[in-house]
């Protein structure tokens, strides 16, 4: 479903809780808590379905056999790392008041127009098809969007609030070529199309070149009496301009140099031979320092260069303002996140009025003890 590919791009995990059914038809839970993260939980379903995708990504990188299972060792403890960390910043994004509702219904919007439905219960009753739970696909999102929204806030803002003027222009000075709009042409063209004998077809495209190159005929005139295509009614004019680097190999190498009003040999595509004419072209520009665009591009950048050691800063601070327990079985030597030491008591069904009477009669039996037996020396 199309909907399923959409939640693997977002880095959800859907975390469904499963059950197995005994013979007497009781119902079993084999799922079970695996962490602790201040009031919030890691079940051991989250963790073995990251664990699953992160798996199938690696195979999907060509890893296979002892490669495979040293990389996937490798990335164990830092799946249970990135659980904790989202729950940490999804918990953060409650204090902040931050709310990202709006961004979790335009998300549900965009699966129901892919998944043709026009009510979110017909996307619900898809996704139950598919063996998940609307409740829990939206409390994921949730968790994901309030992730990006915090660390954006907390972290990526304040860097970004730290480049200087300087060093966002050495930045661009290095990368002028980056920030340039691609050259454009407007395009009027004749089509002839490749019959039964090819070089007799190249011949009367080349005739009907020369023609258009001299100005013996006006192009549109030449369009409209032999193109054998629709443009041709129009005189052949292709319509809104076209980007230089988004034309055909074969078409940019005849028109990217060429100056307005020019026309081209004949073009050799699959279905025949084209002559175009540049009606009107735009010049490749270089956007200037203080273009909004050129100013986001390059403080995105930057930020990307310098805010991982930040994030990584930023999640340590939030791990040692919080109580994280982890169950012995998942706590990995290479992993960041620490477990608190709790000291297990053995639970017992003795109430506190019963173990307070329970002492006292042990007590005055102590002393009767030490008392000497009647008529004793």
């Amino acid at each position: 479903m199309k909907f399923l590919k959409l939640a693997f791009l977002l880095g959800i995990t859907l975390l469904c809780v499963d059950y197995s059914f005994a013979q007497e038809g009781e119902a079993k839970l084999i799922d079970e808590v695996i962490a602790r993260v201040n009031s919030g939980v890691i079940m051991r379903s989250a963790f073995e379905a990251a664990q699953k995708d992160v798996l199938e990504e690696l195979k999907k990188q060509g890893l296979k056999g002892e490669e495979l299972e040293k990389k996937f060792s490798e990335w164990k403890p830092r799946i249970l790392d990135e659980l904790i960390n989202t729950q940490l910043l999804a918990q953060r994004a409650k204090d902040l008041s931050i709310n990202v509702e709006p961004q979790v219904n335009q998300q549900l919007l965009r699966m129901m127009k892919e998944n043709n439905c026009e009510s979110v219960e017909c996307l619900g009753q898809k996704m139950r098809e598919a063996g998940f739970d609307m409740d829990e696909v939206k409390r994921v999102m949730t968790e994901n969007f309030s992730k990006d929204a915090v660390i954006g806030r907390e972290v990526y803002s304040r860097v970004y609030q730290s480049l200087t003027e300087k060093e966002k222009r050495e930045e661009y000075e290095k990368n002028k070529q980056y920030f340039s709009e691609p050259g454009e042409v407007s395009l009027s063209r004749i089509f002839i199309a490749l019959g039964k004998d090819p070089v007799a077809t190249q011949q009367r495209a080349a005739e009907l070149a020369v023609q258009a190159k001299s100005g013996t005929a006006d192009f549109a005139a030449l369009a409209k009496r032999y193109s054998e295509e629709p443009l041709g009614k129009d005189g052949g004019k292709i319509g809104s301009s076209i980007k230089i680097p988004d034309l055909a190999p074969e078409v940019k190498a005849a028109v990217e140099n060429g100056a307005s009003g020019s026309v081209t040999d004949p073009v050799k595509l699959e279905n025949g031979f084209y002559i175009f004419r540049i009606d009107e072209r735009k010049e490749t520009k270089v956007l200037p320092f203080e273009d909004e665009k050129v100013q986001d591009a390059i403080g995105r950048f930057l930020v990307g260069q310098r805010a991982e050691k930040q994030v990584e800063a930023y999640l340590a601070t939030l791990r040692d303002d919080a109580f994280i327990e982890i169950d012995q079985r998942y706590q990995f030597e290479n992993s960041k996140v620490k477990s608190a030491l709790i000291k297990r008591i053995p639970y017992s069904e003795e109430s506190a009025k019963e173990k307070k009477k329970r002492k006292k009669e042990e007590e005055k039996k102590a002393e009767r003890e030490k008392k000497p037996a009647a008529g004793s020396n």
